[in-house]
């Protein structure tokens, strides 16, 4: 297209060329500089779906720089730290954390889920950790039905019906896949579906053999209801918290939600919300009105980096990781020239080897002995 209107005479980059640009601005971004100063709050995750190894990413970004009024985006974020090892305990992710400190100056605090490496890290590190409010709220639920005998009927009912009913002519009206990763952070198609079922069983124009077929979930009406309108109050929570940050005023607008509902877990978990807000507030007293609660973006880094080798995910972890750091911050021409004719491949390579090793594809390939066929000797 650039070609095209400015007449030039050149070929479209291939998409190798391409990936090499995306690794060598990731590279020249992750040798920059960092800013010193003394409000950065980061964002920590490890990811555990790239074959045996681990990929550490760390986010940051000066709490002077933040929006509360909206979602953070790629472009407000630094990745402070891109690194790859077989596992990550709590005593090499607290090494990391202080090796960052010397470089960036204060981590007022630390935005992360709760996995016990990351927990034990902050904790050596004397990091104040704030949970990241989805996955909070995801272990607030589970704790009110992980036990509930109603709950795990329902879903197991659901789960055999998807199974009956796959190839019939019901399986447009088919509930929800149910994730057995991250069940509870992705209750409301599951009990959404209930609701809409429940209208229908009440509906005049529903189909007879619908309607029959879906008799049984009358049995779970109070669950599905009550369900719902509990998880309905999460979302709107970790709406407002998300956009917002946490701070005395949202989380009196977090409570305000539970105003005029009832049922007994409904109020348990108003109270666990309660107790945990409070807490994160009292302990950031005199340091911070506003708080970041969300790791949203840092989990988006992941999806977007697993997007890229979506084809092939069997890889594992590769230089292309060097995307993550590509994409975050704000893009100028100045960094681009500089990056694209200061880094040489052959510096992209040795960060590799230095960081990743072998990967995946290279070791299956030995193992294997897929480095072609040879050819057969005529008898």
């Amino acid at each position: 297209m650039v070609s095209f209107y400015l007449d030039l005479n050149i070929k479209s980059p291939s998409h190798v060329t391409i990936l090499i640009w995306i690794k060598k601005l990731g590279i020249y971004r992750l040798a920059q500089p960092k800013e010193k100063a003394d409000d950065w709050i980061v964002m920590i995750d490890e990811s555990i779906e790239f074959g045996h190894d681990k990929l550490l990413v760390i986010l940051g970004i000066r709490e002077a720089h933040i929006d509360f009024k909206t979602c953070l985006h790629y472009e407000q974020m630094t990745c402070l730290k891109l690194a790859v090892s077989s596992s990550w305990k709590g005593d090499e992710i607290k090494e990391v954390l202080e090796e960052l400190v010397l470089q960036i100056g204060k981590i007022k605090y630390v935005v992360a889920d709760m996995g016990n490496p990351i927990k034990k890290a902050l904790r050596l590190a004397s990091l104040p950790h704030i949970e990241d409010i989805t996955h909070k709220i995801s272990w607030f639920i589970k704790e009110l039905y992980k036990e509930d005998v109603h709950f795990k009927s329902y879903t197991e009912k659901l789960a055999h019906l998807r199974g009956i009913l796959g190839l019939s002519n019901m399986s447009h009206i088919l509930p929800p896949r149910q994730r057995s990763h991250s069940r509870f952070m992705n209750l409301k198609p599951v009990f959404g579906w209930g609701v809409a079922v429940l209208k229908m069983l009440e509906s005049d124009t529903a189909n007879p053999a619908e309607r029959e077929r879906m008799l049984f979930v009358r049995e779970y009406e109070a669950l599905i209801t009550q369900t719902y309108e509990l998880i309905t109050i999460a979302h709107q929570i970790q709406g407002i918290l998300k956009n917002n940050g946490l701070s005395v005023t949202t989380m009196e607008a977090c409570l305000k939600l539970f105003e005029n509902v009832s049922g007994q877990r409904i109020l348990l978990f108003k109270d666990m919300i309660e107790v945990f807000l409070m807490g994160k507030l009292k302990m950031m007293e005199g340091k911070s009105k506003q708080i970041l609660c969300t790791s949203d973006i840092l989990e988006s880094s992941f999806g977007k980096y697993k997007g890229y080798i979506s084809d092939n995910i069997s890889v594992g972890i590769t230089d292309l990781s060097l995307s993550i750091p590509a994409f975050s911050g704000k893009l100028n021409g100045d960094e681009i020239v500089k990056a694209m004719e200061g880094v040489k491949v052959e510096q992209i390579k040795k960060w590799s080897a230095s960081n990743i090793g072998q990967t995946q594809l290279k070791k299956r390939r030995e193992s294997l002995k897929m480095g072609g066929r040879k050819k057969m000797k005529s008898p």
